[in-house]
């Protein structure tokens, strides 16, 4: 026994001797690819390598979370044995910042020096904070029109710049014209309807009391209605005060019906307490459409110490939940937010808020919203939106 015991020791350490896994043999090449990747981007670790004669063993998607530089170990076989290598990749950011909300011109009263960069709202795709800055003179002490420049600048010293003009005087006037607005009326609305599309309309406490059956006998086919709303970021949500008699009188008229939530969530953590806030509240009740998710905080957004990146992932994880527990969902926003600030979202629902008789939005959508001045009959104490939804996602 004794014997056997020490042939097999013997027969492990010849095996054994000298051989070190990260001691690449001499026979071995692995030519690398320049490896630059910008953050938030996938690639896999495939891409790392140009051309190798070994067999590479791992294969995984490259964190590319945080720019940087970053190592991962790939694994490859040769000659019957295990070796491993560090390959180093760098992570970069050469995307630039984002005007949320801007201005072309503003105007002024003399001797009222301000921060103009407070007037706007920016965001960055990687980094909470931006650096916002004037380029141009400007004296708020005299009277004139001066042409200047807002300059956004991100960690990576991407930047964005912005031409506007400041109008300095005298006396502002404060008299302001009333927009009458250009109210629409269902007859104007049914061309929109065939056999693709559905009319419908989403209300919250401000349309007042409303006769569901007025509401159908109209033309309108389905309702998306508020369930509740969150003004700030951490706040609690709350229930929209009409939100029970609505659903309970919609369902009653034979309308389909979905609901959407007003919020400000900024990360994933937030996206999943809104959904488990929008579950409670539907107790299970089943509904004809997908859930509507509604950010318009957009003022702010500067201030709220987030991403573009986190911002978009707080819906991305609403999504993910509500799908787990057997809803579907769907991001409210507008065209322009649509296409320069939330993520593209080729596989999620898309709600287009684009007020046009023809929206020209080149992304995927299933639901628009073309209007918020339509007069129903049913409803009298405002205006309401009115959305055409495709049975079929638009492009």
């Amino acid at each position: 026994m004794k014997k056997i015991f020490l042939f097999l020791l013997a027969v492990i350490l010849f095996n054994g001797c000298g051989y070190d896994m990260y001691k690449m043999p001499k026979d071995v090449y692995i030519d690398l690819n320049e490896n630059k990747f910008n953050v938030f981007e996938k690639h896999s670790t495939n891409e790392l390598i140009k051309k190798t004669n070994a067999k590479i063993i791992s294969k995984d998607i490259l964190n590319t979370n945080k720019i940087g530089k970053h190592k991962y170990t790939i694994t490859y076989k040769y000659k019957k044995r295990t070796y491993k290598y560090d390959i180093k990749y760098n992570v970069v950011d050469t995307t630039k910042p984002v005007f949320i909300s801007s201005l072309n011109n503003v105007t002024i009263k003399i001797n009222n020096e301000e921060d103009l960069c407070d007037r706007i709202s920016y965001g960055d795709n990687y980094d909470k904070k931006v650096t916002c800055k004037v380029d141009g003179f400007i004296d708020f002490t005299k009277v004139g029109i001066y042409n200047l420049e807002f300059i956004l600048t991100d960690s990576s010293k991407n930047e964005n710049r912005k031409k506007f003009t400041v109008d300095i005087v005298d006396k502002i006037n404060t008299k302001k014209e009333i927009d009458t607005p250009k109210y629409i009326y269902i007859n104007d609305i049914k061309k929109y309807k065939n056999d693709n599309t559905s009319i419908g309309i989403d209300v919250s406490k401000w349309q007042g009391n409303i006769d569901f059956n007025k509401v159908k006998n109209a033309g309108i086919e389905f309702v998306i209605m508020r369930l509740g709303y969150q003004k700030q970021p951490n706040d609690n949500f709350e229930l929209d005060p009409n939100f029970k008699e609505y659903y309970k009188q919609a369902k009653e008229a034979g309308l389909k019906v979905s609901v959407y939530v007003y919020n400000v969530s900024l990360n994933e953590s937030d996206g999943i307490k809104c959904a488990k806030w929008v579950l409670k509240q539907l107790n299970g009740d089943k509904l004809d459409l997908p859930i509507g998710y509604d950010f318009e905080n957009w003022k702010d957004f500067k201030n709220y110490n987030t991403s573009i990146h986190e911002l978009s992932h707080g819906y991305l994880a609403f999504e993910k939940y509500l799908k787990k527990h057997n809803y579907e969902s769907m991001l409210y926003s507008s065209k322009f937010y649509l296409e320069n600030v939330w993520l593209d979202y080729n596989n999620s629902n898309i709600w287009l808020a684009h007020y046009t008789s023809k929206t020209d939005y080149k992304g995927k959508y299933m639901l628009w919203q073309m209007t918020s001045s339509a007069l129903i009959d049913g409803i009298k104490e405002n205006s309401v939106d009115i959305d055409i939804l495709y049975t079929k996602k638009e492009n």
